[in-house]
């Protein structure tokens, strides 16, 4: 079977955007399966969450969130 060749300038971005999230997806049931954790920033730190619930700090500090004030695009 032949590959098809894309041309990546037409791609819609909502095709993009679909196809993103649907690996994003893999990558978060293969790094839960494993019990690998997932790294979430609080405002003390930055934690490592486990698939059994444990938390784990691995870094400290202050995070505290910063809102922009406008969003820019370079499109």
């Amino acid at each position: 079977m032949a590959a098809k060749l894309v041309d990546e300038d037409n791609v819609p971005f909502e095709l993009i955007l679909k196809a993103v999230s649907e690996n994003s997806e893999k990558v978060l049931r293969i790094v839960d399966a494993m019990n690998l954790g997932r790294s979430v920033v609080k405002d003390d730190g930055v934690y490592r969450i486990f698939a059994d619930g444990t938390e784990e700090k691995i870094a400290s500090g202050e995070f505290k969130r910063n809102k922009a004030d406008k969003l820019v695009y370079n499109l």
